[in-house]
């Protein structure tokens, strides 16, 4: 009986030690996203803020740092319900948007803010009606702070609707982007 005991202990010592090793190191993050819809509503294409290549632009927040985060659908968003698939990129400054005096419209002061730290692909499904979309996919691309992130997988959700960016209310979405 002492054998088992001694044996249940180093068992448990090993295992709670393996999880300080590799797993401490893979340990999940989250990411808190603001995301305005850069999209026109009269026409449907992208770039209403300029970049036309944007479909969504806003900020993240990891690690206590705020990023730049843009996300790119391939067409338009037509329909209530949409099944996607979309690039993603953190950079590491934000988006500001300015007034242009010529058109006196609000636009992007540029469209990739800063250095690449993490992009990827995900797939996802979204529903206007429900306002709540999520999705799926990896880091394909890490650099530092990030580069151990490599081949994490993502997870991304939240509620469309209004938010406020940068003091001024727009349409986009709050989410959640988690890395396991």
């Amino acid at each position: 009986m002492r054998r088992f005991f001694i044996a249940f202990g180093a068992a448990i010592l090993m295992c709670s030690v393996a999880a300080v090793g590799p797993a401490a190191a893979k340990a999940p993050e989250r990411g808190n996203q603001v995301m305005v819809l850069n999209q026109d509503p009269n026409t449907g294409d992208f770039g209403l803020f300029g970049c036309p290549e944007l479909s969504w632009f806003g900020t993240i927040e990891l690690a206590g740092t705020t990023y730049g985060m843009g996300l790119y659908l391939p067409g338009r968003v037509t329909s209530n319900v949409l099944h996607y698939e979309e690039g993603w990129k953190v950079w590491t400054g934000s988006f500001t948007l300015s007034a242009d005096l010529e058109s006196g419209l609000l636009l992007l002061d540029e469209c990739e803010p800063g250095e690449v730290v993490l992009s990827g692909l995900d797939k996802g499904t979204g529903s206007f009606l429900q306002t709540k979309f999520r999705s799926n996919g990896t880091v394909d691309e890490a650099y530092h702070p990030f580069a151990d992130w490599l081949g994490r997988r993502v997870h991304q959700d939240g509620v469309l609707g209004p938010i406020e960016y940068q003091d001024l209310p727009y349409f986009g979405f709050y989410g959640d982007l988690r890395l396991n």
